[in-house]
């Protein structure tokens, strides 16, 4: 099944500003577990002749230290919006199954906590984004300045599954609580950039 997406993201992980996993997978981050959700709204995107503009997913991972050692536990959000052959779509794409970054992640995974189809309040542009799943998760980042600089802070050639250059940024807001776990990365890392996968 042939498919593309080009989506703007952003995340927000428990290491301080700058997380020092952005340099390799086996690099061990800030704390013995890595709490970080993926959060992704796609601008233009298909699966086969499934459109998906429009809609949202999220990839919450907990993760070991050293993210390369996998043993990843993942819980997947997808949009409540999507019909039947979207979701189809959409949970074939994230979870792996349509190959592409996806599958790699996937091969991290040693705890599959389950897809939940959820209302997804994406928002943002420029350097703040936000996102809301009631009850769940609560995230909103900033982009990173230099003192007398305009632009926010970038990174570049790092080997990140969101692409090769992202954007510098600090969680506003971070909190997260379901199956089971719970955490506040206000104050924390986070990163955001637009991305294509395709499979």
């Amino acid at each position: 099944m042939a498919w593309r997406i080009e989506s703007d993201y952003f995340e927000n992980c428990n290491c301080e500003v700058l997380c020092p996993c952005i340099t390799s997978h086996d690099q061990h981050g800030d704390y013995e577990r890595c709490y970080v959700p993926l959060i992704c709204h796609i601008v233009d995107g298909h699966y086969e002749d499934v459109r998906l503009d429009d809609l949202s997913f999220v990839i919450l991972a907990d993760t070991p230290g050293i993210m390369s050692l996998g043993n990843w536990s993942v819980a997947y959000y997808l949009d409540e919006r999507a019909d039947e052959r979207q979701r189809q779509a959409l949970e074939a794409i994230v979870t792996g199954r349509a190959g592409g970054v996806p599958e790699r992640l996937a091969t991290l995974v040693g705890t599959h906590l389950g897809v939940k189809y959820v209302p997804i309040e994406f928002a943002g542009g420029g350097e703040r984004w936000s996102v809301r799943i009631p009850d769940i998760l609560d995230v909103e980042i900033e982009g990173v300045h230099l003192r007398r600089q305009a632009e926010v802070v970038c990174i570049d050639n790092v080997n990140h599954s969101m692409g090769s250059r992202l954007a510098v940024a600090k969680a506003l807001r971070g909190r997260f609580s379901d199956h089971g776990l719970a955490w506040d990365n206000t104050g924390k890392n986070g990163h955001y950039a637009r991305f294509v996968w395709e499979g």
